[in-house]
């Protein structure tokens, strides 16, 4: 879903950079900034770690790390504060920077305008003065994101596409817990597979908008239910069997507490 609204930037992007290979002098650059829209936990981080290594590999950043910035810590005391601070926070260093939890400078008194003013004048300077070395993806949530970029169409031109991250149904949620399992050496069982199905889809109440971490917080408990089971079994063990989460491991259900909390960058997806 992703990669098809993020398709037609991308196609721009690839022939901008085949006319700079073909000695052709581009003075007018393709923005390559982006608006992420969705609530936490819908996988934003790790789609903009792979869109950073892309604009790396297609060579227009030079560096192509992802860096995460918390937007409440971009919003200062003054005017004169909250400028200073994007400068120092949001370098042009060749990686892709994205600003989290956008959102809630709508709640600002002037609704956000003067922050998203400091960075209109930041991407602007950046692309005179710093040959294009920076990308930004503004993300949170889309309807007081949106109403931001619509009262500012300056910055908002400077954001070609717009990304909606609207949630994962409790198959897809069931399919990230089997990937999740297996990067941590992991292979539920089909009973296993079966139950874990059943408990993101209550967790989830059955709508299209769960939160990936809450197949995150499944599989922790899982894995701690998975190790007590192993390290206690009589010895020796099959090797084979170190690596399998059976139905017996996954807890009946998710309590309150294990339920995903905000939006902090770098946090689990």
């Amino acid at each position: 879903m992703v990669a098809g609204q993020l398709a037609p930037l991308i196609t721009v992007l690839r022939a901008e950079q085949a006319r700079r290979h073909a000695g052709i002098a581009i003075s007018r650059p393709a923005w390559k900034n982006l608006v992420f829209t969705g609530g936490p936990g819908v996988g934003k981080s790790r789609a903009a770690a792979a869109i950073a290594r892309l604009y790396r590999d297609l060579g227009i950043l030079h560096y192509g790390n992802l860096i995460e910035i918390p937007a409440a810590d971009l919003a200062g005391v003054t005017p004169r504060d909250t400028a200073t601070q994007i400068r120092e926070a949001v370098k042009v260093t060749g990686n892709l920077v994205m600003i989290t939890g956008a959102h809630a400078w709508r709640d600002l008194p002037d609704h956000g305008q003067h922050i998203l003013r400091c960075l209109y004048q930041l991407l602007t300077e950046s692309r005179k003065f710093h040959g294009d070395e920076l990308a930004v993806i503004l993300s949170g949530e889309p309807d007081p994101l949106r109403a931001m970029l619509d009262a500012n169409p300056e910055l908002a031109a400077r954001f070609p596409a717009v990304i909606a991250f609207p949630g994962y149904t409790p198959a897809q949620l069931t399919a990230i817990l089997q990937a999740l399992a297996a990067e941590a050496g992991l292979t539920l069982t089909p009973d296993a597979t079966s139950k874990a199905a059943t408990v993101l889809a209550a967790a989830g109440n059955g709508h299209e908008t769960g939160n990936a971490r809450l197949a995150v917080q499944l599989l922790t408990r899982a894995a701690i239910n998975q190790a007590r089971r192993v390290t206690t079994a009589p010895q020796p063990l099959d090797p084979a069997a170190l690596g399998i989460v059976c139905a017996d491991d996954i807890p009946g259900h998710l309590l309150p507490h294990d339920q995903p909390g905000s939006d902090h960058p770098g946090q689990y997806l």
